[in-house]
C-alpha cells in the first residue's frame, strides 16, 4: 500500500475516533445523540418509529398536575422538563455545569420554568432516591436535594444502606424537618413516583438519561433533546423558543 494511501486511512481512522470520543463526552447514558424537532408533534411517526404526535400535548398543568418538582414562574412561555436519574453520572453533569446556567438566565428571568422528571434505569436505589426527592419536594426542598445528591453520590450509591445515606444527606439542607422527611421515605409515600414517571419518558419515546423536553405552555412545539450537553445548547434552542412566543 503506498504511504499517502496509509496516511489517508489514518487519518479517517483518527477522524472518526474523535468523532465517537465527542459523542460519548457529551451525550446521554445509552444512546449518545442529539434529537432536535424530531416533528413528532406534526406527524404521525418519525423515521426511527416514533410516536403519534397527540402523545405530545403535554404542557405545564399536565406535567405538575401530580406534584412533579418544578421551579420557575407557572406562567412562564416555555417550560423545559428533565427526565433524569440520580444515579446517572450524564445527569450530574448537567446539574453541575448547565442547570445553574439556565437558572440564572431564564428561570430567575421568568422565561422558562423547569419541570423535574424521573427516568430509572439503575434499579432500587434510582427508586428509593426518586422517592426521596419527592419527600423533600413536599417541604419545598426539591432543588436543594437534587443538587446535593448529584454533588455527591458516591455517598448513597455506594452505601450499604441506602436509605440511612439519602437521609443523612437530606438532613443537610437548611430548614428542613427532618422528622417528617425520614417519616415520608420510610413509610413509602413515592415508592411508584418513579414508575410513573418512566413509563410518562417511554411513552414519549425518550429513554435515556438525562433526557429533555422544550415545550411551549400551551403544548405547542415539543422538541426533545438528549444528552448532558453544554450550556450553549440549550441556550440556541431556548432563545429560538422565546423568540417565537
Amino acid at each position: 500500500m503506498k504511504r499517502s494511501h496509509v496516511f489517508s486511512l489514518g487519518v479517517i481512522t483518527a477522524a472518526i475516533v474523535i468523532a465517537g470520543v465527542i459523542a460519548y463526552v457529551f451525550a446521554g447514558e445509552t444512546t449518545r445523540g442529539l434529537l432536535v424537532n424530531n416533528g413528532y408533534s406534526s406527524k404521525t411517526r418519525n423515521d426511527d418509529g416514533g410516536i403519534s404526535a397527540n402523545q405530545w400535548r403535554i404542557s405545564f398543568v399536565t406535567l405538575t398536575s401530580d406534584g412533579s418538582p418544578v421551579q420557575g414562574d407557572p406562567g412562564a412561555p416555555i417550560t423545559l422538563v428533565e427526565f433524569g436519574d440520580f444515579q446517572c453520572e450524564y445527569c450530574a453533569r448537567f446539574a453541575k455545569e448547565t442547570e445553574p446556567q439556565i437558572y440564572q438566565n431564564y428561570i430567575q428571568t421568568g422565561k422558562v420554568n423547569m419541570v423535574f422528571k424521573h427516568l430509572v434505569h439503575y434499579g432500587s436505589d434510582s427508586d428509593l432516591a426518586a422517592s426521596a426527592s419527592q419527600c423533600a419536594n413536599d417541604q419545598g426542598q426539591f432543588w436543594d436535594f437534587y443538587h446535593i445528591l448529584y454533588a455527591d453520590q458516591n455517598s448513597f450509591m455506594l452505601s450499604q444502606n441506602t436509605t440511612l445515606a439519602l437521609k443523612n444527606l437530606a438532613h443537610n439542607i437548611d430548614g428542613l424537618n427532618n422528622q417528617k422527611f425520614d417519616s415520608c421515605l420510610d413509610g413509602g409515600t413515592y415508592k411508584d413516583i418513579a414508575k410513573k414517571d418512566t413509563q410518562l419518558a417511554v411513552s414519549l419515546g425518550l429513554q435515556n438519561t438525562p433526557s429533555f423536553v422544550i415545550v411551549k405552555s400551551d403544548g405547542s412545539s415539543p422538541q426533545t433533546l438528549v444528552g448532558a450537553y453544554p450550556f450553549a445548547t440549550f441556550k440556541g434552542l431556548l432563545d429560538k423558543e422565546i423568540s417565537g412566543v
